[in-house]
């Protein structure tokens, strides 16, 4: 989604009949303080990388409960072990991942 120039038409389409110069100077008042927005937000490149992370997460199989089940099973009867080095790696390829965005 791109947007440019949203308060543009806000601004422009205003009666000026309810602005009430401050001075004497009247319709002079009026033109210089006419404000121009050029407010910019730009969404494209990140709502596109958004919905690819969404279909990659659709298409994923999320069956797993077989292991979440031996897991706990582990950590209930103190026999879980948590392998440091492979926690380690993880997060660098993590890291990594978010690097490269």
């Amino acid at each position: 989604m791109d947007i440019k120039n949203v308060n543009n038409n806000v601004v422009l389409n205003r009666s000026n009949d309810s602005f009430k110069p401050s001075n004497k100077e009247g319709s002079d008042a009026s033109a210089n303080n006419t404000l121009i927005s050029t407010d910019k937000v730009t969404l494209t490149q990140a709502m596109t990388q958004m919905n690819n992370l969404e279909q990659t997460a659709r298409s994923v199989s999320t069956d797993n409960s077989s292991r979440i089940a031996e897991l706990k099973l582990a950590v209930q009867e103190g026999s879980y072990q948590v392998d440091a080095e492979k926690v380690a790696n993880k997060l660098l390829q993590t890291e990594a991942l978010f690097a490269r965005s």
